[in-house]
This record gives structure tokens, C-alpha cells and sequence, in this order.
């Protein structure tokens, strides 16, 4: 199977898993103030955590397919970080109002947002063609849609004009169409509710 059919098989199993918790997940801050909520979309850094009606489900960002998308697993994110007094820490958002306005809810489709990334050619100290150039597809979006409305799981870094460089080492969650055009995505099927 290859790395692309892997990950459909993947996203496509999410379909009509209904959401009981979620959780973000980020380094250890020690005690300094925590800012993930940012209205209409939300910062998790290194994951999210989710649990469905069939078990824990993680989406993070990858170099599966480059650096970086972002993608899904049947695996509690534990599996996924170091656990240790200096590892990452987790909090629970269930109760925040566009998680709980979902949960409960099936998830009715889940579709992924792929960039087409152009990369070289591949030069050497000396300038010398070592690669040639070639274009990659990465997952950079992923959306699923809920009765109440879709959530968008991005793999980018917030800036400070509250848009996230995509595709980066992160996990950005936005949860409205005006959110996502306001991060640059186009106006279609993807993005409009």
C-alpha cells in the first residue's frame, strides 16, 4: 500500500466516528501562560487528541509526505511524544463551546487540502545539480464536517497577524470559512460550509 492510499484509508475511517473528548497537546510551559484560544480558531502546537466512539484517534503534522502535513492515526498521541517530567503536556478543550456544540455528533465527511510543493533542483556546496526538481503533494488541511459545522486541522505556525505559515511544524484548528480564507485558502468546496 503505498504512503498516499495509507493515508486515505486513514482519513476515510473517520466517517461516522462521533467525538466524546478532545484534548491539545504542547510543550511543558511551567507555569507561563498558555494562549491557544484565539476565537474562531485555536493553537494546539504539537497535536490533537481526540476520543472517538471506537478509540483514540491523533492528528499531528508529519514529514510523511514532506515537512510538513498534517495527518491522522488509531493511536492515542502518547504514542506519539516522550512521556516524562520534561515531555509535553495535554489539557482538555471538550468543554470549550465549538468542541462541545460536536461532540457527540458523527463525523459525516473528511477531506484533505493538498498543496503541490515545487522543491529544486537539489545543488551541492559547489552549485553542482545533485537532484533534480521535482514537485511533491502534501497534506497541509484537513477538514471534518459535523452537523454543527466543520473543523479545519491545518499543519502551519500562527503569525502575528494571526495567520498560520503553511505548511509548517504545528497544528492550527480553525473553525469557520472566514478563518480559513483569512489564512489564504481559496473560496471552494474545501473551505465553504
Amino acid at each position: 500500500m503505498s504512503a498516499r492510499e495509507d493515508y486515505d484509508r486513514k482519513t476515510a475511517a473517520l466517517v461516522g466516528l462521533r467525538i466524546e473528548a478532545v484534548e491539545y497537546w504542547d510543550i511543558h510551559l511551567y507555569g507561563e501562560p498558555r494562549e491557544w484560544d484565539h476565537g474562531d480558531w485555536h493553537h494546539a502546537v504539537m497535536g490533537v487528541g481526540l476520543t472517538t466512539s471506537t478509540g483514540p484517534v491523533s492528528v499531528l503534522w508529519t514529514n510523511t509526505f514532506y515537512p510538513h502535513g498534517v495527518e491522522v492515526f488509531p493511536d492515542p498521541m502518547t504514542s506519539f511524544l516522550r512521556q516524562d517530567e520534561y515531555g509535553p503536556e495535554n489539557w482538555s478543550v471538550t468543554d470549550h463551546p465549538e468542541w462541545r456544540a460536536r461532540t457527540g455528533q458523527p463525523i459525516t465527511a473528511a477531506t484533505t487540502h493538498w498543496e503541490q510543493i515545487e522543491l529544486g533542483p537539489g545543488r551541492n556546496g559547489y552549485g553542482r545539480i545533485v537532484e533534480p526538481a521535482r514537485t511533491v503533494s502534501v497534506p497541509v488541511a484537513l477538514r471534518l464536517d459535523f452537523a454543527a459545522g466543520p473543523v479545519w486541522f491545518i499543519a502551519g505556525i500562527p503569525q502575528q497577524d494571526d495567520t498560520p505559515a503553511i505548511p509548517d511544524d504545528e497544528i492550527v484548528i480553525a473553525f469557520t470559512t472566514d478563518v480559513m480564507l483569512r489564512f489564504g485558502y481559496p473560496a471552494d468546496p474545501f473551505t465553504l460550509t
